[in-house]
């Protein structure tokens, strides 16, 4: 029992939002906490479904997307390790408004919905991270929907591929792999454009040897000409 709150508070302590809090802190919400395992394709939960938790994603990634009156997947984002999902319905009785699924086998911290919410009344040090987050999130939905609407699909793309990057591969190095979680359709889904197109962009960008993609591994050839192409529209 030790052992698994030790581990649970270690979990939560590389989380932005409990960063800054005490042991004491910790330790309340490692006493409500559960670990999840999810398998890779798993529905962690559906739209239209009660809002009862929230979840941390200890490892693993998801993608948060919802089905569009037409019938298409519309991919909202990407979290991976160390974010948080369901916690905007924990704040109203309304259902979850988009479906989360496991991009990968992952491991999920489960935190309920009713013990979340005395945790804020209890710690408002975890009130006003929280608000950052959700602060965070709604400003990336509005640069989002900026790029939806500025942007060409090469950009939106050349964007995409820098920041499912980021952290994962050295540039400083010159070097870089990265599996890709996300198929060519779903990388359409996520920048709003057909899967046509992205296929038509990666052979451009696989050509240009800007970047390669070998069995479902993506290497970064030329970090400055892609980091051009995000900043710059070209016809």
């Amino acid at each position: 029992m030790m052992a698994r709150m030790d581990s649970l508070i270690g979990a939560l302590r590389q989380v932005s939002v409990f960063q800054e809090l005490s042991e004491t802190d910790l330790q309340a919400i490692a006493c409500v906490a559960r670990r999840q395992m999810v398998p890779a394709g798993e529905t962690v939960f559906h739209t239209g479904t009660a809002g009862d938790a929230m979840y941390v994603i200890e490892a693993g990634s998801l993608k948060i997307s919802r089905i569009t009156p037409s019938g298409k997947e519309q991919i909202i984002r990407v979290l991976g390790e160390g974010e948080v999902i369901g916690e905007m319905a924990l704040f109203d009785d309304r259902p979850r408004s988009a479906d989360a699924v496991s991009l990968e086998n992952a491991v999920l911290i489960r935190i309920p919905k009713g013990a979340f919410l005395n945790l804020l009344e209890e710690i408002p040090l975890l009130a006003i991270r929280l608000l950052a987050v959700l602060a965070s999130r709604l400003r990336r939905m509005n640069e989002k929907l900026e790029e939806l609407t500025f942007l060409t699909a090469r950009r939106r793309i050349a964007r995409l591929l820098l920041e499912m990057t980021e952290g994962a591969t050295n540039e400083a190095a010159g070097a870089s792999a990265m599996r890709l979680k996300l198929t060519q359709e779903e990388i359409a889904a996520l920048v709003g454009t057909s899967r046509e197109t992205v296929s038509r962009i990666f052979s451009e960008l696989q050509e240009a040897g800007i970047i390669s993609v070998e069995e479902r591994t993506l290497h970064i050839r030329e970090w400055s000409e892609l980091r051009s192409l995000s900043e710059a529209d070209q016809a």
